[in-house]
């Protein structure tokens, strides 16, 4: 990344914000004498979740029910599959779901099992997002590729006074995206300097990436042609509602935690991303807490409804934010940080779509 000018953030040298933050937060689990990792509820949920998967998958080659039925089959699937990314993948590739660096690595390729590379998930996410969240143009999650305008510091065009109304179609092709996109962004963030991967290294890593794509279209689309007899659209259409399902399940629940207009999330320059806040605060600043106390959501979602512990604190597994939230929302209030919060998911979405809304249209925003 040498190429490009890093955004930078305020020296928290003098700050006595972010040390005493972390030393509650490490103090509750010294005091606890609890790990840090995965406990076994969350293992017992990554277990349901990829028995969900397959057990659906299994079911629709060979349960011999009607054709019609097996819709519903895919689109359990899909959930399954958004809840393995959320609940099982997301913490492996931070290296939270355990201290075995090696058990990480083989629960994070279960990204690469459902047709997404785990190279490229962790150079956007862990590298690119989690460090310059919400800055456009380093965060490639508020990127819209042109149709979508998720921050005052995108362009806008004419097509963006609809994005509040045509979100809910295009919402659930993002997985679809990562799929063909992920050939590209290899070649891309090795040019930027976030994979320095050289020589057969580099053919390792590509080719690993093909081949997972190649597996995944042959278990999601030869395989129901062989042993269904399907023709080639009815599996295309099934493979685009396991995808639609799980990328609009995705998008949201990523939209809810960044792309809000409850708060003003310029608080860094335009053109270079720099900030005065140190880095603690610009996390707490850009993120948004929902549905706390939905414990089914909170359950499903990874408690990814947690966004500001999951970004203050990524190597620790979900399974604590529960018991990290009143104590990082207290050291916060104690600081004169605004911590936020939106107490329902209703409340959440209103504000994502009213968001959109705004930045569309020039007589708003």
């Amino acid at each position: 990344m040498s190429s490009i000018t890093l955004p930078k953030f305020g020296s928290a040298a003098g700050s006595t914000f972010s040390r005493e933050l972390r030393a509650n937060v490490e103090n509750y689990f010294r005091e606890s004498n609890i790990s840090k990792f995965a406990n076994k509820a969350l293992k017992f949920k990554a277990a349901v979740l990829l028995v969900t998967f397959f057990g659906a998958y299994l079911a629709i080659l060979f349960s011999g029910l009607p054709i019609w039925t097996l819709f519903f089959f895919a689109v359990l699937m899909g959930l399954a599959k958004a809840g393995i990314g959320m609940g099982l993948m997301h913490d492996a590739n931070h290296g939270s779901w355990s201290k075995n660096k090696t058990v990480n690595k083989i629960f994070g390729m279960t990204a690469d099992m459902l047709g997404v590379s785990s190279s490229n998930w962790i150079n956007q996410h862990n590298k690119l997002h989690h460090t310059y969240t919400n800055i456009y143009e380093h965060d490639e999650d508020v990127d819209g590729k042109g149709l979508f305008r998720f921050t005052k510091d995108a362009p806008r065009k004419k097509l963006h006074k609809f994005q509040h109304i045509y979100w809910a179609l295009f919402y659930g092709f993002l997985t679809l995206g990562w799929f063909f996109a992920d050939f590209t962004k290899y070649k891309e963030y090795r040019k930027r300097g976030l994979n320095k991967a050289q020589g057969k290294e580099v053919l390792r890593e590509f080719g690993t990436i093909i081949l997972f794509k190649i597996m995944y279209l042959t278990y999601m689309i030869l395989l129901p042609i062989v042993f269904l007899d399907l023709p080639l659209w009815q599996a295309l259409i099934g493979l685009l509602t396991v995808e639609f399902t799980a990328g609009w399940i995705l998008a949201v629940i990523f939209s809810l935690a960044h792309v809000v207009d409850k708060f003003d999330l310029s608080n860094h320059d335009k053109f270079s991303g720099t900030t005065d806040d140190e880095w603690t605060v610009h996390q707490i600043k850009n993120t948004f807490d929902f549905a706390v106390k939905n414990k089914v959501l909170t359950w499903y979602c990874g408690g990814l409804n947690f966004q500001v512990i999951h970004h203050l604190f990524p190597n620790i597994s979900h399974a604590h934010y529960p018991k990290l939230y009143e104590i990082v929302k207290e050291t916060a209030r104690k600081h004169g940080v605004n911590y936020q919060e939106f107490l329902t998911f209703r409340e959440a979405l209103a504000s994502h779509v009213t968001f959109l809304r705004k930045l569309g249209n020039p007589q708003l925003a």
